[in-house]
């Protein structure tokens, strides 16, 4: 294992990197007020024939804040062509949860020369955008999170977006961590994200996954992106929520195991 800071012209991020060099490589970005750990299962069930790259991306862990006027997606899109260059990957699947899906999505069509592959855990198609009204809800969101007492906002936030209590109990420390103010502005971008979305679906292979509980309103929108979009295969991560591939680690490894070896062979 490789732990590693990255300092480009936007700011200073943290990644780590398992696995043979001359691998596949596959990168994870994790969502909101989570950090690398999010994916530890993964690490451990594909860096024997993976090269897996974890990262914190910007505000989270280990990395730093960037400047609150740069678009927060289209930042970290940038910092993952930068991890593929330090280490040399010409290609890579990139992998993403709920935030971590819109920055995925960005960089595969910012890069498409770069990603071999898509996957998306409990995220939702940027084609076609939502309408800009909903970024009238915006600075409601923001006050909010701002009004809502410290001791109990990481519990709830937790609370309902996993089953399993060991998963709970990782997003409700490191959302306390991160703190309201990382979690208000990237909800925030996570709607302006969604206003801005893409001009077209990404012509990539994706694999798109939801645990059985995730809420409905995510349900339906990777439902419409796998009927819309014929590059997509859509999986439901049995005993699962929000965070299936920590709720479920050993289902959600092994649909993304068939579904890499479907793409490297």
């Amino acid at each position: 294992m490789s732990k590693v800071y990255l300092k480009n012209r936007i700011g200073k991020i943290y990644y780590e990197v398992f696995g043979p060099e001359n691998a596949p490589a596959i990168i994870f970005s994790h969502g909101v007020n989570m950090n690398h750990e999010t994916f530890r299962a993964q690490v451990e069930d594909l860096k024997e024939n993976y090269r897996v790259i974890i990262w914190d991306m910007p505000y989270h862990g280990k990395s730093e804040p960037i400047d609150n006027r740069l678009s927060f997606a289209e930042s970290a899109a940038d910092f993952i062509r930068d991890i593929l260059n330090h280490l040399g990957v010409e290609k890579a699947v990139l992998a993403g949860l709920s935030l971590g899906s819109y920055v995925t999505q960005i960089a595969a069509h910012k890069y498409p020369e770069r990603t071999q592959a898509t996957i998306h855990i409990g995220g939702g198609p940027l084609h076609p955008p939502i309408s800009p009204i909903i970024k009238l809800a915006n600075p409601l969101i923001g006050l909010f999170i701002k009004l809502y007492p410290s001791r109990s906002i990481f519990k709830a936030f937790a609370s309902h977006r996993t089953l399993k209590e060991e998963t709970q109990s990782y997003m409700e420390r490191v959302a306390a961590e991160n703190g309201k103010k990382v979690m208000a502005h990237l909800t925030q971008e996570m709607l302006r994200e969604m206003t801005r979305g893409l001009p077209e679906h990404t012509s990539e292979p994706k694999l798109l996954c939801h645990g059985d509980h995730e809420t409905s309103f995510v349900q339906k929108q990777m439902k419409r992106w796998h009927n819309e979009d014929p590059t997509t295969r859509l999986e439901v991560i049995n005993d699962a929520h929000h965070i299936a591939n920590q709720d479920n680690p050993e289902g959600t490894n092994n649909v993304i195991r068939d579904f890499l070896g479907n793409i490297w062979d």
